[in-house]
């Protein structure tokens, strides 16, 4: 005969065990989740800025750190042993992107262009006397997105910010202000630390490189919102497959996809586009859960 205690046990037991499934669940759709893996290359730098900073080496870093906050990204890093001989890393061509993103198993390089990063001192009165100081910094990054699967260049954007520091105070006989002296030790700064993302030029990398990372996320997954309203997987042989999405649904090669079964109701697989070949139709491959994938399962932007 059963107690209270035991009935109570039992319950406990029951409830841990649901809050244990609750847990994992989330981990096993997870191994579903595609992830979009992005190289960045060193930008160029038509800036003409006379600082210590590498901003060429300096600015994608940061824009890698702020594209990887979206846990659905990865970024690599440009390895040496990417690069061929005689390859400089600092001036790679859009051929040269595009095979070293290739061998990198990424889904997008970035390569840009920086086209200012400055700051800029205005003065009103007599510097000798007293009078008063602002600084404007100017960000503009201009970038170009290629896709290694279809080998060509497949959109630019570009990052433009400008910030200005009105409250420097007056200046007293020629002596700056505390706030202007930070300005003129900006250099010993390490680029990219919170420090530096604090002062006036830091900010506007941020603004500018922040615009770049909507428009690298709009290229790197597919739009939610599909005029296919059941996609879904038509045909499929080995890890090859055709799906009834296409040029209506804006997919573009190397858009990839959740699949659902449509047996269990749950994920059980990635694919990725190939080739976009009519309004509502396009060829796959098959990343993750070849054995569980099947023809009529359903397709689900991440």
């Amino acid at each position: 005969m059963l107690t209270t205690a035991t009935l109570g046990w039992s319950r406990l037991c029951r409830i841990a065990l649901l809050g244990l499934a609750l847990l994992l669940y989330p981990l096993r759709s997870a191994a579903f989740q595609p992830e979009a893996v992005i190289l960045l290359v060193p930008f160029e730098d038509h800036s003409y800025f006379r600082g210590s900073w590498d901003i060429s080496r300096g600015i994608p870093q940061v824009l890698g750190d702020l594209l990887q906050q979206d846990r659905n990204i990865v970024v690599l890093p440009l390895l040496d042993s990417l690069l061929t001989a005689g390859e400089d890393r600092a001036a790679l061509s859009e051929a040269q992107a595009l095979r070293i993103g290739s061998a990198a198993g990424a889904d997008l390089v970035v390569s840009g262009d920086i086209r200012n990063f400055s700051i800029k001192r205005f003065n009103a009165g007599n510097p000798f006397l007293g009078g008063y100081t602002s600084y404007t910094a100017q960000v503009e990054v201009e970038i170009q997105l290629l896709r290694p699967l279809s080998g060509s260049q497949v959109g630019t954007a570009a990052g433009k910010a400008e910030m200005t520091d009105r409250d420097l105070g007056l200046t007293l006989l020629g002596k700056p202000t505390r706030k202007e002296a930070a300005l003129l030790e900006l250099n010993e700064i390490p680029f990219g630390v919170e420090h530096f993302r604090q002062t006036i030029i830091g900010k506007a990398t941020l603004d500018a490189l922040q615009q770049l990372t909507k428009a690298i996320a709009a290229k790197t997954f597919p739009p939610r919102a599909l005029q296919q309203r059941e996609p879904k997987i038509l045909s499929l042989q080995g890890k090859e497959g055709f799906v009834n999405l296409g040029l209506a649904d804006k997919v573009e090669i190397g858009h990839k996809f959740v699949v659902y079964s449509r047996r269990a109701v749950k994920q059980v697989g990635v694919v990725q586009v190939a080739e976009v070949l009519a309004q509502h139709l396009s060829r796959i491959l098959v990343l993750k859960g070849q054995e569980y994938i099947q023809v009529e399962d359903a397709l689900a932007a991440p």
